[in-house]
């Protein structure tokens, strides 16, 4: 069960949309607004009320877009509403559908999204406030049941576009589909052999990492510790684990804080512990991490809690090894980030009411049920969640299922500053972790370095 996740290459695509959306924001208040039947007078919801309409959806390759194609003829013959789907590679679609919504067009009614990528779109214009529809129970089902769905997820994908410190509040830019957070992975085998006990805190990780790096095991010389070390932003995903356990922020009242005493010491930390990780980890992206892991020569690992298909997936050298723990705690407790796939409504739709019934249908409990099969993992409604379906798929998992859904009921949050130049600033930060691991600058000067580059985005 391969479940694709974000490349590096997702990094250019950002930085072209931020220049769009730089160019186009004085545009916004005149960006497309009603869609030709978003002002269709209906008595009640009902399932037909948009009976031939048709709509476009653009999707990237992924678990998701896979359980949803199957399924197509159920929602047609359910509403009669016609879809036409187009997929493409990860790369390809984000160039995509920056191009296609920077148009105008509305050529695409529905797409894939994510909250960085909410909040380029939503500053342009280019993105559908939900909250109106969700509130309108004429267009609505009456068990949709908004509440369901996890609260830091709905909470992630809101945005006060009006006001920079604006997160988890205002527009409900789209709905979440797909999560993922960040959890600490291990090797049982290799911590058994050893008498290594899980580690519960970020200084117990560093030990056992230390302790068991070098150490032979299986014919194999074993690293204590892998994770992503490229300088860019998705870095900061695995890192969100040490920044928020010390209290980190990006910025604060308007200024970049990434050089607090806090991100000094969360940052030395993580330095410590990369330090027994593989020489060549300094430029890993997720893809290379994982797959070192994967191979059975680290001992532990901190990414993507819903990589665990492919450590259990038949064939694999680490599948029954692998414990799954809660992310390591510091002074401020235990933390993570996430990251959403989610379903957005192109603002220059000509069929919104329809593109709204759609996007119901594709994050309803049904559907995100029967997406489990697929690898649509990891479901972001509280009862798909606990649902016999996931406690079947991921039977013989250890304590998988415990484990994600406690880091996002607990531990997870968007942790970052909401704002269209975002990535730009936390490829700034990341290349600042990066010259500290590579020794290129100590950790204070690298990231006071960074924080002045950061104050220049942020003006």
């Amino acid at each position: 069960m391969e479940v694709q996740r974000f490349r590096p290459s997702r990094r250019t695509v950002m930085q072209m949309a931020v220049t769009a959306v730089a160019a186009t924001a004085t545009l916004a208040a005149c960006s497309p607004g009603g869609g030709a039947d978003s002002t269709v007078d209906v008595d009640s919801f009902g399932w037909r009320n948009f009976e031939g309409k048709s709509l476009n959806l653009l999707m990237s390759e992924h678990p998701l877009s896979a359980a949803i194609k199957p399924q197509l003829s159920d929602f047609e013959t359910k509403t009669g509403i016609k879809v036409n789907l187009e997929t493409l590679s990860e790369a390809d679609y984000m160039v995509k559908i920056l191009t296609e919504l920077q148009s105008g067009s509305g050529a695409y009614d529905v797409f894939m999204t994510s909250q960085p990528m909410n909040y380029q779109y939503a500053a342009a214009g280019w993105i559908e406030d939900l909250q109106p529809w969700v509130d309108n129970s004429k267009h609505t089902a009456p068990d949709y049941d908004i509440n369901d769905f996890f609260p830091a997820l709905l909470s992630a994908e809101r945005w006060d576009k009006t006001n920079f410190g604006g997160a988890g509040k205002g527009g409900l830019w789209a709905i979440p589909a797909n999560e993922e957070g960040y959890a600490l992975f291990y090797r049982k085998d290799i911590l058994a052999a050893n008498n290594v006990e899980v580690p519960q805190t970020i200084d117990e990780l560093i030990a056992a990492a230390q302790k068991l790096n070098g150490v032979e095991f299986g014919g194999k010389k074993i690293s204590g510790f892998v994770s992503r070390g490229d300088k860019t932003y998705p870095t900061l995903n695995p890192f969100s684990t040490f920044a928020g356990a010390y209290g980190v922020k990006d910025i604060t009242d308007g200024k970049a804080t990434v050089n607090s005493p806090e991100g000094i010491e969360a940052t030395s930390k993580w330095v410590e512990l990369m330090k027994t990780a593989p020489k060549a980890a300094s430029t890993y992206t997720w893809y290379e991490a994982q797959q070192d892991f994967l191979a059975g020569t680290s001992a532990f690992y901190i990414d993507a809690d819903h990589m665990a298909p492919d450590f259990e997936k038949t064939g694999s050298a680490i599948a029954g090894k692998v414990g799954y723990a809660l992310p390591p705690e510091g002074p401020k407790g235990r933390s993570s980030s996430m990251w959403l796939w989610s379903l957005g409504m192109n603002s220059a739709s000509k069929s919104k009411g329809a593109a709204w019934q759609f996007m119901q249908w594709a994050t309803s409990k049904e559907l995100l049920t029967s997406a489990i099969a697929a690898g649509n993992m990891n479901p972001t409604r509280m009862s798909v969640a606990n649902s016999p379906e996931m406690v079947q798929a991921t039977a013989g998992w250890g304590d998988y299922n415990k484990t994600w859904t406690e880091i996002l009921s607990k531990h997870a949050s968007w942790p970052y500053s909401p704002s269209a130049s975002w990535t730009n600033a936390g490829d700034i930060w990341a290349t600042a972790i990066q010259s500290a691991i590579l020794g290129q600058a100590s950790v204070e000067d690298a990231l006071n370095d960074a924080a002045k580059k950061i104050d220049a985005v942020i003006k």
